[in-house]
């Protein structure tokens, strides 16, 4: 008699005191936090993230105070346990589309700039060499290298999901290219002016 007495208050104490402490469910809150942060929130949704953090360890804080109670009620922090893993799973969703929104611009960048290097480089290499310009084309040549080297980190920029960095480097690879050409037009004027006064003085009449 004792022990059915015992263990009738033993569920009665159980379930008044609100049940078991719900561990299982920080946990999977926790580990969308986790997921949040692996896609990029910290960079590309901070302040979604933060609220997240915020979420969880008020759920926490609220489950360890809960516990120490004689009798328990666990429905508030379930209730703050489901928002903060709402939360965290908003902060990834938007830090997917941040960051999808963020290299899909690097990557227009990087590719109108690999548009105005390659033009710089057949204008280059059409461009007339002879004595006079010889110097100068050479320059050219070693700035159209620099620019090349300027999308090459403007890709691998975009590979490490750094896309300010990657739209910088390509940024500058256009305005490489702009100058290329310039001094493509130069160096063929200053051929052809070399050219006109190598001619002999009656062609020039």
């Amino acid at each position: 008699m004792k022990i059915r007495v015992i263990a009738i208050l033993s569920m009665a104490l159980f379930y008044g005191c609100g049940g078991e402490p719900p561990t299982g469910e920080l946990e999977a809150a926790n580990k969308a936090l986790q997921d949040a942060r692996a896609v990029g929130a910290e960079k590309f949704a901070s302040s979604d993230l933060n609220a997240a953090q915020s979420a969880y360890d008020a759920a926490q804080s609220e489950l360890n105070t809960e516990k120490e109670k004689l009798f328990k009620d666990f429905e508030k922090t379930k209730k703050m346990i489901a928002d903060a893993k709402s939360k965290a799973a908003r902060a990834k969703s938007a830090a997917e589309s941040a960051k999808a929104q963020a290299k899909s611009a690097a990557e227009s960048v990087i590719a109108a700039a690999a548009a105005a290097v390659e033009q710089a480089q057949a204008g280059l290499e059409g461009a007339p060499t002879g004595k006079g310009n010889e110097g100068d084309i050479e320059q050219l040549r070693a700035e159209l290298g620099s620019a090349n080297a300027d999308l090459s980190s403007a890709r691998s920029s975009v590979a490490s999901e750094s896309f300010d960095a990657a739209k910088s480097s390509a940024a500058d690879a256009t305005k490489k290219a702009a100058a290329i050409e310039e001094g493509v037009a130069a160096a063929t004027q200053k051929y052809a002016e070399m050219v006109e006064k190598m001619r002999p003085w009656y062609e020039r009449m």
